[in-house]
């Protein structure tokens, strides 16, 4: 009896894909071209949230090889927390319906009786933990898997595209095999000129990098010295020579005592350069004034991790009117531990020159510039994300309207890249069946 209700079931999905051929990927096809009609830019300002005009987005023909899956890596790593969980609860949803659906049609009652009832209730457990090892596999394999990554190129010649928020597997929380050139390596690949190294409490990761820094900032990504350190009861990123902090610090470069600061500006001695990181209560955040020589003088408004992204996009309101109001700069951070290949921002500043600097040299330009400009010395360019804000409607949609919003955000080439694997699939599936069939 199971065999032949498993065939009725078998017979039932065949015939409706018998009578609805290629629906799916006639529907794909159909938003593809829509969604080129109301296309938008990939890449938007962090505060104005419009299309920005001196930079455009990268993809390496390896990514446009495989942009359906590459896109869908990128889209979940982009994600907050509320919406990882919303992608989740609804693909559990739409996978319990359907399989209601399947058994209702083939006439086996999703209920049955006894005998029947366990072995139908411990072929769906199955099934259904053969289907969730496969969700969180796909996960994983964006997270740890190499794969091509799409970049930013800036149309002017005197912007320079920095990182002040990375990681090695010098940090407790670093991946153990992300060692200092896959840091680099990283960043190459998405587009950064310069990237700091800032991990937990030590210096080893950029001590490692810097030993294999270009001559001059034009050549390669260069990589500058930072370190997370605590002050103010918060992590912060502490960034420039370690010499200018060490003084500060306890025996295991953990806390920073900003009495020490404060003497030390009191003898003349230049500022520190901290910037506050995400996530973080907006409460803890001090700025640097004359006053107070051992606060902040930026803040994060783009974080590359789900909670920071979460914060930053919740709080964004907020973190411009702190920046606005204590003359902060805002700055995009990967927050990078090794994991994912997707970046989140980029910051930008103007910086006439800075191809022919050398790495240190770089590094003192951009603290100057920074301390002279403050609100206005970065530029925080970011992937387009839709969320939520809150709405409950938003965020139980957030599976439909991210789909939408990523086909609206392809590139041509992308569109291409779909529009084949739309046929290529669907005719190499027909090539195996015939195959069997022969055989």
């Amino acid at each position: 009896m199971t065999r032949h209700r498993s065939q009725i079931s078998r017979g039932v999905e065949s015939g409706w894909v018998r009578a609805h051929p290629g629906w799916g990927g006639l529907a794909l096809a159909v938003v593809l071209v829509v969604s080129a009609a109301l296309s938008v830019s990939p890449l938007q300002d962090a505060v104005t949230g419009s299309a920005v005009s001196f930079a455009h987005q990268t993809r390496p023909i390896a990514y446009l090889l495989g942009a359906p899956l590459f896109g869908a890596w990128d889209t979940l790593s982009l994600l907050t927390l509320t919406q990882h969980y919303a992608v989740l609860l609804t693909l559990v949803l739409l996978y319990v319906s359907l399989r209601w659906r399947v058994l209702s049609r083939a006439r086996i009652q999703p209920l049955s009786r006894p005998p029947a009832l366990p072995i139908r209730i411990g072929k769906e457990v199955t099934r259904a933990g053969i289907a969730l090892v496969l969700l969180f596999g796909f996960y994983l394999a964006a997270m740890v898997l190499p794969r091509p990554m799409t970049g930013m190129r800036l149309a002017d010649a005197d912007l320079l595209s920095i990182d002040f928020h990375s990681h090695t597997l010098h940090s407790h929380d670093g991946w153990s095999l992300f060692a200092a050139d896959g840091n680099r390596g990283w960043h190459e690949a998405g587009g950064f000129d310069a990237a700091y190294v800032t991990d937990h409490y030590t210096w080893k990761g950029f001590d490692e990098s810097a030993a294999n820094n270009p001559a001059t900032a034009g050549e390669r990504t260069v990589i500058l010295e930072g370190a997370e350190i605590r002050i103010h009861l918060r992590p912060t990123n502490a960034l420039g020579a370690r010499d200018r902090y060490l003084f500060a610090l306890d025996a295991d470069s953990v806390y920073m005592e900003a009495d020490s600061l404060e003497v030390a500006h009191a003898r003349g001695e230049r500022p520190p350069t901290l910037f506050y990181t995400m996530p973080g209560p907006l409460k803890y955040l001090i700025p640097l004034t004359e006053e107070t020589p051992s606060g902040m003088i930026g803040i994060e408004i783009n974080d590359g991790s789900p909670r920071g992204l979460e914060q930053v996009r919740a709080e964004r309101a907020e973190i411009i009117a702190a920046a606005d109001s204590f003359d902060l700069a805002l700055i995009g951070g990967a927050n990078l531990h090794g994991w994912g290949r997707t970046v989140a921002s980029w910051s930008v500043m103007s910086i006439p020159g800075w191809p022919d600097m050398a790495p240190v040299e770089l590094g003192e330009v951009i603290d100057e510039v920074l301390h002279a400009n403050r609100r206005s010395a970065v530029l925080v360019v970011e992937r387009r994300m839709p969320y939520h804000n809150g709405s409950p409607i938003r965020m139980v949609a957030t599976l439909p309207w991210l789909t939408w919003e990523y086909f609206r955000m392809l590139s041509w080439g992308e569109r291409l890249s779909w529009l084949l694997w739309l046929v290529a699939v669907p005719a190499a599936i027909g090539f195996l069946k015939r195959r069997r069939q022969r055989g």
